[in-house]
């Protein structure tokens, strides 16, 4: 009897061992499972989930993770591919539809020139060469944003004196801003430098003041200031109806606050998203009391 018991026990310890050994063995796996998931949520990571053991349910569910992953990278790999593809017909779709609408702006100016229209018909040909301007603007900007999308341009980081450059662009907006009779607040301090790109700063800036100009109501402000390492840019407006404004969509593609009755594409604002991203900087908008503010952090 006694040695029956002592089967019995034996036995029971034994299978003891064994569920405890499975139980460990599991957890171990689990905790390799997900170290090896983390990883592959880098796209440059290739290697294939791996088991420490030769558990069948095991196996199988690293099987099914190395095939799911394969897919993944394969529809990734495609996607990247076509979205190249589409860059590349938008913008030879866009640098041939530029060339001839260029060509015809040209006659339109040289008929104007030419004085010998009535005034209705210089009415009407003041209305084409409005239409030809901004269908030219509209290429332009596709034009560019197929190629900052598609990350063609290289960026030339160098040392720029962002305040200077600054205070070009602000003093390039004098025409609009006296023959609106626009206030003005600039605080813009001196001597800030920065690393940065010049194409794509002075982009930037062009597209700021240019939905600035679009939007503006009657006070447009501009500031720039520099605290330790960070510095801050921010250019405001008052809008004449900030009721049909989404502040959430500002920076996304083709959105215009009132795209009945607004100029431009609404790309501008998008750009200058991307070409800050790009940078490693961010950019925020923000609407309170009728006043527009976009804020660059560098």
């Amino acid at each position: 009897m006694e040695i029956l018991l002592g089967t019995v026990c034996v036995c029971l310890l034994v299978i003891l061992c064994v569920l405890l050994w499975k139980h460990i063995s599991l957890k171990r796996n689990i905790r390799h499972f997900s170290q090896e998931l983390e990883k592959l949520k880098d796209s440059d990571y290739r290697q294939p989930v791996k088991v420490t053991d030769f558990d069948k349910d095991l196996v199988e569910l690293a099987i099914k993770i190395n095939e799911h992953t394969d897919i993944q990278r394969q529809l990734g790999a495609e996607y990247e591919e076509s979205q190249k593809q589409l860059g590349t017909v938008i913008s030879g779709i866009s640098h041939d539809f530029r060339t001839p609408l260029t060509a015809s702006l040209g006659y339109l100016q040289m008929i104007e020139k030419s004085g010998e229209l009535s005034d209705k018909n210089a009415g009407y040909l003041a209305v084409a060469m409005q239409k030809n301007r901004y269908l030219k603007e509209l290429s332009d900007e596709f034009f560019e944003l197929t190629k900052i999308e598609n990350g063609k341009e290289e960026l030339n980081l160098e040392e720029v004196n962002l305040s200077n450059l600054l205070t070009e662009t602000v003093l390039e907006q004098h025409s609009w801003i006296a023959e609106r009779n626009i206030k003005t607040d600039f605080e813009i301090a001196d001597g800030i430098m920065i690393q940065a790109d010049v194409h794509c700063l002075t982009r930037i800036l062009n597209n700021l003041m240019s939905n600035a100009q679009k939007y503006t109501a009657d006070s447009f402000g501009v500031k720039l200031k520099q605290d330790g390492d960070r510095v801050t840019f921010c250019v405001s407006n008052t809008l004449a109806d900030s009721t049909s404004l989404d502040i959430e969509r500002v920076f996304e593609p083709f959105y215009r606050m009132d795209a009945r009755t607004a100029d431009g594409s609404g790309l501008g604002l998008y750009v200058v998203k991307l070409l800050c991203d790009r940078l490693g900087w961010s950019v925020r908008a923000e609407l309170n009391d009728n006043v527009f503010t976009a804020t660059i952090l560098i």
